[in-house]
């Protein structure tokens, strides 16, 4: 005999929560508030949404996607369109944070963000005075698209957190226009400048200008930048007057022990308004990290809320008599 037919295959019921409200979801996601077209590096359009308080570039949208592949989507067409289509509509950006993360936007991008963010609307209103965050690591630009930021930074009064961190700009990117910009700047909280190759000079630049007088910026990270003992003299000597800021993160650099005994000293200048530093990977060696820990315990240091020592080139005889000093023996009871 023949085999029974095979019952006919149906989608299961749709489970029901509360009312139904999928259609308007996607009529919400099809509709956005100010669209624009813009172009992506595969030779695509897509249409954005610019009428948002967030927008975000930084997109992997498959989990199998690599960073490359992302960093490869955008770049400066995208960031002109963005801002051409609000100078279009004679409107103010919405944008309080703009995510330009792991894109190539390069130096023509960063100009385009400039000119995009400093322009006005007919009524004299700045397109960008909503912006809060900027966050463009790893964005590929060089020394002209930093210079750039400096004169984003410079014309907000909205700013409060700026990642630049991995564009390789060398000293010169914080020649002039950076540090005139950061100078002026009444805003910015918190500033990450790592990994982008600034060495000794680049700190110089900073340390002679607007880190000694920002009114408002409480944490700066030069992590990764090349630095030796000469750049902790001079941030040394700038944190003698600085009265704002309250976390430096310098690790990954080679300040040595020189370094770190200059440093001490600024510390020491500071008089106790930075309560958190970090100088992690620095190959400050057990004379360093001593004169570190001798502060920490001493009343001069009784400000300091976080210190970071770790991978100093230390030998364990050194960091058992650390220890022993700090009241944490190596056999206590952690």
């Amino acid at each position: 005999p023949s085999p029974p037919a095979r019952p006919t295959e149906r989608a299961l019921p749709r489970p029901q929560f509360g009312p139904d409200t999928s259609g308007a979801m996607a009529a919400a996601v099809a509709a956005p508030v100010e669209p624009v077209s813009i172009p992506t590096a595969l030779g695509a359009r897509e249409v954005l949404d610019v009428g948002v308080n967030v927008l975000n570039l930084q997109k992997i949208e498959n989990p199998q996607a690599s960073l490359h592949q992302c960093a490869s989507k955008y770049g400066a067409q995208a960031v002109r369109s963005v801002f051409e289509k609000l100078e279009l509509k004679d409107k103010v950006s919405p944008f309080e944070e703009l995510n330009l993360s792991d894109n190539n936007i390069g130096d023509e991008g960063a100009q385009w963000l400039l000119q995009g963010l400093t322009s006005t609307t007919s009524t004299g209103e700045s397109v960008g005075k909503n912006l809060k965050v900027l966050l463009m690591p790893r964005a590929r630009f060089g020394t002209a698209g930093m210079k750039a930021m400096g004169g984003v930074i410079g014309a907000s009064t909205s700013l409060e957190n700026v990642i630049l961190s991995s564009n390789i700009c060398d000293a010169e990117g914080m020649k002039g226009e950076f540090c005139a910009g950061l100078t002026k700047n009444k805003s910015v909280k918190s500033l990450c400048l790592a990994a982008c190759r600034l060495g000794d000079k680049g700190v110089a630049h900073l340390c002679e200008g607007p880190l000694k007088t920002h009114p408002t910026l409480g944490h700066i990270s030069l992590q990764y930048n090349r630095l030796e003992a000469a750049a902790a003299k001079n941030l040394a000597q700038m944190l003698a007057v600085n009265k704002a800021l309250r976390f430096l993160d310098i690790s990954g650099n080679s300040i040595g022990t020189e370094g770190a005994l200059a440093l001490v000293e600024g510390l020491k200048n500071n008089k106790g308004r930075l309560t958190r530093i970090a100088v992690a990977q620095n190959e400050i060696q057990l004379a360093g990290a001593k004169a570190f820990c001798d502060f920490f315990m001493s009343k001069a240091g009784s400000k300091i809320e976080y210190m970071d020592l770790r991978h100093n080139a230390v030998p364990y005889p050194g960091m058992v008599k650390l220890r022993k000093d700090l009241g944490r023996p190596m056999d206590g009871p952690e």
